[in-house]
C-alpha cells in the first residue's frame, strides 16, 4: 500500500462546531431594543440639551431593568436581596418624575446619574454570577469587569450568533428574509444615483423624496445603534452565560495580628481617644468657655469634619483587626471599646453640625452630612454585630443599608426640605451648597 493510500485511509476527527442556543439568539432582539432605548432615551435627548434629559434618562434605566428581570427571571424571582436593590433602583428611576421642578433636579438629580447605572451594574453581577452576600471582593472585582472588560469580550460570539442565523441549508422563511433584505439594501444604494442621474424627472421626485430626511442625523443615531449594539449584547451575553470566572476563595491570613500587637495599637488608640472625650465633654457638653475667645459657632465649624474622617478611620482600623487580629475575648472588647468611642465621637459630630445649623440656616452639604452621621452610627451597630456573629455579612449589608438610606434622602426632597426648614426658621432660603 502506497504512502497516499495510507494517509487516506487516516480517519479526520470531526471539527467542533460552535452551536448556538435559542436564548442566545434572542438575546440579539433584546440588545437591539437596549440600544434604540439607548439611543432614544440618552443619546438623542443629550444631543438636543433638553431640560427633561433627566426624565429620559430615568426612563432609559427603568426599561433596562424591566429588560434584565424579565431575561433574568429565573436567578431573581427568590432572590430577596435582588428584589429589594431592584425596588430601590426603580424609586430612583421613577424618582424624577415625583419631584421634576421644571428646570433641573438639583443636587440629587446629578447624583443620580452616576449611582443608578452604579447599582445596576452591582444588581447585574450579583444575580448573574449567583453571588453569595459574604462574597464582597468577589462582587466588587466582577463589577468592575462589568465596566471595562464585558461589554466587549462577548463581540465575538455576537459575531457568531448573527452567522450561525445565515448558515445552513434548511434556511427558514425569516433567514430567507433576513438575506433577501441584506443583499437588496447596498444593491439599492448603487442603483438609486444611477437612476436618478439617468432619467431628470425620476431625479427630481427622488431628490423631493428624500429631502425630508436628515441623512447626518440618520447616520449618527445608526452608528449610536450598531456599537451600543455590540456593547449590550456583549455585556448580556457575558451576565448570562460567563457571568463569573471562577476562582479560588480568598484564604484568611494564617499569621495574623499578635495579641500584644493587637492590645498595644487599640489600647493606646482607646486611650488617647479617651482623653479626646474628656476634653470634648468638658467644652461642647458642660457649657465650659471655650479657648482663645472661639465662638461655639466657631468650634462646631472647624472640628465636624475632622470628627467625621477620625471617625472613617475608626471603622477602617477595626475592620483590619477583626480580620487579622488575634487575642480572642480582649481583642473584641477592645474593638468594643473602639467602636463605643467612636459612637461617642461620632455624637458629638452631630452635636456641632447641630450648633451650626441653628446659626446659620440648611444648606445641601449640612443636610448630607446629617444624613451621613446618622447613616454611620448605624454602620457601628452593624460593626458590634458583627464582632459576635461572624456569618454576619457586614459588609454587604451596610451597602445595602446605604441604597436604602440614600432613596430615602432623594424621597425627602432635599431641595424642597432645605427651602421649607429655612423659610419656617427664618433663615436665607436660597442658601443651598456652602458651609
Amino acid at each position: 500500500m502506497t504512502t497516499n493510500e495510507n494517509a487516506a485511509n487516516i480517519p479526520i476527527p470531526n471539527k467542533r462546531i460552535r452551536v448556538y442556543t435559542t436564548g442566545e439568539r434572542l438575546l440579539l432582539v433584546a440588545a437591539l431594543v437596549v440600544a434604540v432605548l439607548f439611543d432614544r432615551l440618552m443619546f438623542a435627548p443629550l444631543l438636543a440639551h433638553t431640560r427633561y434629559y433627566p426624565l429620559f434618562a430615568g426612563a432609559f434605566w427603568l426599561c433596562f431593568l424591566g429588560l434584565f428581570c424579565l431575561f433574568f427571571w429565573r436567578k431573581l424571582r427568590r432572590n430577596r436581596v435582588a428584589w429589594y436593590v431592584a425596588g430601590c433602583v426603580a424609586a430612583l428611576c421613577l424618582w424624577g418624575f415625583f419631584f421634576w421642578r421644571g428646570s433641573s433636579h438639583g443636587y440629587f438629580g446629578l447624583f443620580n446619574h452616576a449611582v443608578i447605572p452604579g447599582v445596576l451594574m452591582a444588581l447585574v453581577v450579583f444575580v448573574a454570577g449567583e453571588f453569595s452576600l459574604k462574597d464582597a471582593s468577589g462582587i466588587a472585582r466582577a463589577w468592575l469587569r462589568g465596566w471595562f472588560i464585558k461589554p466587549f469580550s462577548g463581540i465575538p460570539d455576537l459575531f457568531g450568533v448573527m452567522g450561525s442565523l445565515l448558515a445552513g441549508e434548511n434556511k427558514s422563511t425569516a433567514k430567507k428574509v433576513a438575506i433577501g433584505v441584506g443583499v437588496t439594501l447596498p444593491l439599492l444604494l448603487i442603483l438609486l444615483p444611477l437612476l436618478a442621474n439617468a432619467d431628470v424627472a425620476f431625479g427630481y421626485h427622488m431628490a423631493q423624496f428624500f429631502r425630508r430626511w436628515d441623512f447626518a442625523s440618520l447616520v449618527g443615531h445608526t452608528t449610536v445603534v450598531i456599537f451600543a449594539f455590540g456593547f449590550f449584547y456583549s455585556f448580556l451575553w457575558n451576565a448570562q452565560y460567563n457571568a463569573r470566572e471562577k476562582t479560588a476563595p480568598g484564604l484568611r491570613a494564617t499569621q495574623g495580628i499578635d495579641a500584644v500587637i493587637s492590645g498595644i495599637v487599640l489600647g493606646t488608640v482607646i486611650v488617647l481617644y479617651i482623653l479626646f472625650c474628656a476634653v470634648m465633654f468638658t467644652y461642647l457638653f458642660a457649657g465650659a468657655g471655650l479657648p482663645g475667645g472661639m465662638t461655639y459657632y466657631e468650634y462646631a465649624r472647624q472640628g465636624f469634619a475632622q470628627t467625621v474622617a477620625v471617625c472613617a478611620i475608626n471603622l477602617l482600623i477595626y475592620a483590619v483587626f477583626l480580620h487579622y487580629g488575634k487575642g480572642g475575648r480582649a481583642l473584641r472588647g477592645l474593638l468594643v471599646g473602639l467602636l463605643a468611642l467612636t459612637g461617642v465621637m461620632l455624637f458629638s459630630g452631630f452635636v456641632r453640625l447641630g450648633l451650626y445649623i441653628d446659626a446659620f440656616g440648611m444648606t445641601w452639604l449640612r443636610l448630607i452630612s446629617a444624613w451621613f452621621i446618622i447613616y454611620l452610627a448605624a454602620v457601628i451597630f452593624i460593626c458590634l454585630a458583627r464582632i459576635w456573629k461572624e456569618k454576619l455579612p457586614a459588609i454587604a449589608l451596610c451597602a445595602l443599608l446605604l441604597l436604602g438610606w440614600y432613596v430615602a434622602l432623594g424621597y425627602l426632597n432635599p431641595d424642597g426640605f432645605i427651602a421649607w426648614y429655612n423659610a419656617r426658621f427664618g433663615y436665607d432660603v436660597w442658601v443651598l451648597v456652602g458651609w
